[in-house]
């Protein structure tokens, strides 16, 4: 269920409208753990991280998530959730764990894992890197609230955080930055923290809802324009935005809604597109909010379980996930020409898969018509080749991807994916 944010200019709670609103469909993920966390290095893999040690992970794009079996990881009784991760490639990533459990790397796409032993937090979940050597991880100390550590070109050290609150409870959860320079980080405590100068210092400013509702999310839009999210205890309206630079922040009403909602995360896709994932206190269910990339106007969409992290690896395609398992992507991979798939993989066989080049097609001739075409898609929909029927067909000009194979015959349209490597 869909709904539009309806203008209403002279109302006290002004809500702006987006004409065209995203929808969202359901992928199976194999499990019912609360997922935390999701990040696509690549168009082909993507990674998420979820309660009780679980961690998935994608080789195709997002269509099917596979548990990862691996090691080098220590929980603790009530620590057992990968909180937060992020990949740099699809090989090389890093985590959060606990969050007391420790930060660790690995290099061989998730399946052995290093803990981060020059880290001085406790506590940790937010993190954010530029490359391999070049990032931040943040969370709070032992006996005291936020901390952060500093890798540059592969040395680590500690930032100094001007007027660091005293309370364990308030760990950095998430970091953005404009350049190396400026940058931003959210706190549990409700401030942001602020750094001009490489991050080798940070100031904490206050937002509306400083020592009321924990901060959970932090997006730097361009040079002026910036969001917060937060978790409401009591009744939260719009996101925290704004447009000095982080210097002030105040609630954004044009992306307030009667939902009270919770704003877990924020992301923005390739093709400037913000959005919001949480959940609405008033309707108990999942909420995600998506804006053009001005900000001025948002569309809002119910989904069925509260979301708790945004990813995207190109400029349309956006994935949710929350709790109870929950995975949701902005596309509709069960169309009608891809209701046959039973039928399909008799009438037609496609190899190699994934491919680099040469695609070749083994199928009965008496399907084929001399009309016959065979049309290749992107996965959102645009054609991006098209040729008269052929056993063999080149594809080594497209992008790597996932595209989806159209073969025309006698009997009607026979639809393959596969992977361009």
């Amino acid at each position: 269920m869909k709904r539009k944010i309806i203008l209403a200019g002279i109302a006290l709670f002004m809500i702006a409208a987006h004409s065209s609103a995203q929808q969202w469909f359901q992928v199976n993920s194999g499990t019912t753990k609360k997922l935390n966390t999701i990040d696509f290095p690549s168009s082909n893999v993507g990674y998420i991280g979820g309660n009780d040690s679980l961690l998935l992970k994608t080789t195709d794009g997002g269509l099917n998530w596979s548990p990862v079996n691996y090691s080098g990881i220590t929980y603790y009784p009530g620590g057992e959730h990968i909180v937060n991760l992020q990949f740099i490639t699809e090989n090389i990533g890093f985590i959060t764990v606990g969050p007391y459990a420790g930060s660790y790397k690995t290099i061989d796409g998730g399946s052995t894992w290093t803990v981060l032993t020059e880290l001085t937090t406790c506590f940790n979940e937010g993190l954010y890197f530029f490359d391999e050597n070049n990032g931040y991880i943040g969370g709070s100390g032992c006996f005291q609230g936020e901390k952060m550590n500093k890798l540059t070109a592969g040395i680590w050290s500690e930032p100094t955080i001007n007027t660091f609150t005293w309370d364990t409870d308030n760990r950095i959860v998430d970091y953005d930055f404009a350049g190396t320079n400026f940058g931003l980080a959210a706190s549990r405590s409700g401030y942001i923290l602020r750094t001009t100068d490489s991050g080798n210092n940070w100031d904490t400013i206050p937002t509306p809802g400083t020592a009321v509702n924990p901060l959970t999310s932090v997006i730097i839009i361009n040079s002026t324009l910036a969001y917060a999210g937060y978790e409401s205890i009591n009744a939260g309206f719009g996101l925290y935005i704004s447009t000095d630079n982080g210097l002030t922040w105040s609630e954004d009403m044009n992306s307030a809604t009667f939902l009270y909602p919770d704003f877990m995360c924020l992301h923005e896709s390739g093709n400037a597109t913000i959005f919001s994932g949480g959940n609405s206190s008033s309707m108990s269910s999942g909420a995600i909010f998506d804006s053009p990339g001005d900000g001025t106007t948002w569309n809002y969409s119910i989904v069925d379980e509260q979301i708790n992290d945004i990813s995207s690896y190109n400029d349309t395609i956006v994935f949710a996930v929350g709790d109870s398992g929950y995975i949701i992507v902005n596309q509709d991979w069960g169309t009608a020409s891809l209701d046959n798939l039973a039928l399909n993989s008799l009438s037609v066989e496609v190899y190699p898969n994934p491919v680099e080049d040469m695609l070749n097609l083994i199928l009965d001739e008496d399907l084929i018509a001399a009309s016959s075409r065979i049309k290749v898609f992107s996965i959102s929909g645009e054609l991006v080749h098209s040729e008269t029927f052929s056993k063999q067909i080149n594809l080594d000009k497209l992008k790597c991807g996932i595209y989806l194979v159209n073969v025309e015959t006698l009997h009607g349209t026979i639809t393959k994916r596969i992977i361009k490597h």
